[in-house]
């Protein structure tokens, strides 16, 4: 796994980091899923960052959301958020997003 040191960055800091002054830049490799094995109403996973806070007070935030697929088209997918999110992320659950196929990690088999 690579480390970066980002020591002088605002946002890659002690604060957003759980090793001070480092972030993590490659991450496992999940299956992933092909656009045309999507159909409506199957859930997916994504892997998210979101700056949180202002300013020197900046950092990001970065985790796994689950999604409901609604709409494949031969690009993308259109999917609302099921996972429950904090009322300060700039997402909320219920919102409809424009998901790509490379972003998916992957589909869980389950509904």
């Amino acid at each position: 796994m690579t480390i970066i040191n980002f020591s002088k960055s605002p946002l890659m800091n002690r604060h957003s980091s759980k090793m001070s002054g480092k972030m993590v830049t490659t991450f496992p490799d999940y299956p992933g899923v092909a656009l045309k094995a999507l159909k409506e109403d199957d859930i997916i996973t994504i892997r998210v960052f979101f700056g949180i806070g202002k300013g020197d007070k900046m950092r990001v935030d970065g985790g796994h959301i689950d999604l409901r697929v609604e709409f494949v088209d031969e690009n993308s997918v259109m999917a609302v958020i099921i996972t429950q999110l904090p009322e300060h992320f700039p997402w909320k659950t219920g919102e409809s997003i424009e998901v790509f196929e490379e972003e998916i990690l992957y589909k869980t088999d389950f509904q």
